[in-house]
């Protein structure tokens, strides 16, 4: 009788912790800084979705050191050299959005949300 209890915890325990699990984000766009600025400059993401924007600044010559996404409320969020770093956003209405340079506002990257 013991035996069948713990036979039955032991099948039960994976799908106990499948319960648990972390639901997926959304998707990850990858994004580069390079001396020519944002590559891509114009990603497009879906309304409500949550996206992971992965940054990789991959030059010292540029002013684009931390970047605004100012309709998703980032301010300064730092570009360390070499470094892939990510900001997780959901944009709540369709249209574009604008990123660039906190520095200068300069880079003029555009996120595209469609319906």
């Amino acid at each position: 009788m013991r035996l069948a209890a713990l036979l039955a915890v032991l099948v039960a325990l994976p799908v106990l912790a499948a319960d648990k699990a972390p639901a997926a984000t959304g998707k990850t766009i990858e994004i580069k800084v390079t001396e020519n600025g944002f590559e891509p400059k114009e990603i497009k993401v879906k309304k409500g979705q949550p996206v992971t924007l992965s940054f990789l600044r991959t030059t010292d010559r540029t002013c684009i050191k931390a970047i605004d996404i100012p309709a998703e409320k980032v301010k300064g969020f730092e570009l360390p050299l070499n470094k892939a770093v990510a900001v997780t956003i959901t944009p709540a209405k369709a249209g574009v959005e604008k990123f660039h340079c906190t520095a200068m506002a300069m880079g003029d990257g555009k996120i595209v949300i469609s319906d």
